[in-house]
Parts: structure tokens; C-alpha cells; sequence
């Protein structure tokens, strides 16, 4: 059964409790082990998720990789439809 990877906030406090566990010295060898594993992969992720958030920011803030403006076209759309006024129509014409 895959689980889904925690959310970054949950990974790195995951990290964190992996690390207290390696230099408390109370773990045997196959544990210090399994927990540096788990470790290695909560980094991995972390840094996985550094990097995409990284990638949109420079979306954002319309920068290259190099540092240089990015300069193309931004194509902005809007979450909310504005709603186009219905049209007036006269009172002769019947629809009214």
C-alpha cells in the first residue's frame, strides 16, 4: 500500500524527530539504519518540494534561472468569470 508523501511542514518535522532519534544512541544498529533510510528519503522530498516551489516563484516573480527577466507573454485567468450585464432590451420589441 503506497501512501501519499507528507506535506513539507510534516516531512521536515518528521526529519527532525529521525535525527533526535540517530543521536540519542539508543537505537540498535538495524534501527539507526531503517530511521537514516526514512531520513535520506524525508531530505530528498524536502528538497524535491524546495525546488517546485523555487520553479513558481520565478513564475511569479518573472525570473530565468540566470536571473534575467522572463519575458513572456503572461497569460492571467481570472478563478472567477465577471458576469457580462444582460442586455436592455426596449419595451416594443416583445421581450420585455
Amino acid at each position: 500500500m503506497a501512501s501519499e508523501a507528507p506535506k513539507f511542514e510534516a516531512a521536515l518535522a518528521e526529519l527532525d524527530g529521525v535525527l533526535r532519534d540517530l543521536e540519542d544512541g539508543t537505537t540498535t544498529l538495524e534501527e539507526a539504519l531503517t530511521r537514516y533510510e526514512r531520513g535520506v528519503a524525508l531530505v530528498k522530498q524536502c528538497y524535491e518540494q524546495l525546488r517546485n516551489a523555487e520553479v513558481r516563484i520565478r513564475q511569479l516573480t518573472g525570473l530565468r534561472e540566470d536571473g534575467k527577466p522572463n519575458l513572456q507573454v503572461f497569460e492571467h485567468t481570472s478563478a472567477v468569470e465577471a458576469v457580462k450585464p444582460k442586455k436592455r432590451t426596449s419595451p416594443g420589441d416583445g421581450a420585455y
